[in-house]
């Protein structure tokens, strides 16, 4: 598992996938172009030449509490736990080159 700074899971291996936990870093969904360079350097360093990334923006909704979530999905031929740093650092250096802050309720 691949832990920012603060303590927050960023990317991690389940049920055959890796799980990058996008949106808690940046504030944001993945750009197209993000998701693009991530599968170039999966494959640069020999993750296989056939994967599948899904970005995904969920809404949760309970009593007194509203959130989205924005999630990246990497299913790849294998195990997923040799890619977790990766995946992880890849979204951390998306969260460096943009970020946004969270609005303040009033």
């Amino acid at each position: 598992m691949e832990v920012n700074s603060d303590g927050y899971s960023v990317a991690w291996a389940e049920a055959g996938i890796v799980v990058v936990n996008f949106g808690i870093l940046s504030g944001r969904e993945a750009t197209q172009a993000e998701l693009d360079r991530l599968a170039h350097a999966l494959r640069r360093a020999g993750a296989g030449t056939e994967m599948t990334i899904s970005a995904v923006r969920r809404q949760d909704y309970g009593q007194g509490f509203e959130g989205v979530v924005h999630q990246v999905y990497i299913t790849l031929d294998g195990s997923p736990t040799p890619w977790v740093q990766m995946c992880g650092e890849w979204a951390l250096n998306c969260a460096e080159e943009w970020s946004i802050e969270p609005l303040e309720m009033a």
